[in-house]
């Protein structure tokens, strides 16, 4: 609910003037991150889905590198200032993580392949990977790895969360919670809504 009132329906002609603008950044529908004067996103261009890093002052290319194929992505990139890494997520659950200032790719992972992941339909993974800490938490939506939390610096496996009868991944981002004094990590999968245990990815309910 927003209080404001008389809210503009257009501009008036003095303002805001348009600081840039920029084309070529590929179809999808990732929005934005920024982050330490960047701007990242990701876009499909000529076959290939992109993860790209644009200059925040003027919108000036900074680098862009492929992710993996498939169709228009849906991640928005998760940006970890501290680790100067930047996390990007295909349509088809092809999971890069890079180096944030030169866009050399860190490591790699599959949902499909590493994990097992399904998702619900064919609009595709729609996650940005949650930051926490030293973890990374993906929801590959896998009978054996509905959510996993790896390294993020080197993507080894921390622990993988049992995820026979929920229903393959969903269309959320996962999320902190320490409801009830528990620290845990929530999600919609296809059967619902799930909180893990953010300790041992156990799942709680």
């Amino acid at each position: 609910i927003s209080p404001a009132k008389s809210l503009l329906t257009t501009w008036p002609e003095d303002g805001p003037p348009i600081t840039w603008s920029v084309r070529g950044l590929g179809d999808g529908f990732s929005s934005v991150s920024v982050a330490a004067g960047k701007i990242y996103t990701m876009g499909r261009k000529d076959g290939s889905v992109n993860l790209v890093c644009r200059n925040f002052e003027d919108g000036s290319e900074v680098w862009a590198t492929a992710v993996g194929g498939g169709d228009r992505p849906n991640c928005t990139p998760t940006v970890d200032v501290e680790a100067n890494l930047v996390f990007g997520l295909t349509h088809g659950g092809d999971l890069l993580c890079a180096n944030a200032t030169t866009c050399a790719a860190v490591w790699r992972k599959s949902y499909k392949n590493d994990f097992g992941g399904r998702m619900m339909s064919g609009w595709g993974y729609s996650e940005s990977p949650l930051v926490d800490g030293d973890f990374l938490i993906c929801t590959p939506g896998g009978d054996n790895a509905v959510m996993v939390a790896l390294d993020k610096k080197t993507g080894r496996l921390v622990w993988s969360t049992e995820g026979k009868g929920l229903g393959s991944a969903g269309y959320a981002s996962p999320i902190i919670s320490n409801g009830a004094g528990v620290k845990q990590y929530l999600t919609l999968v296809g059967r619902g809504l799930i909180g893990v245990a953010a300790e041992n990815g156990r799942l709680l309910w």
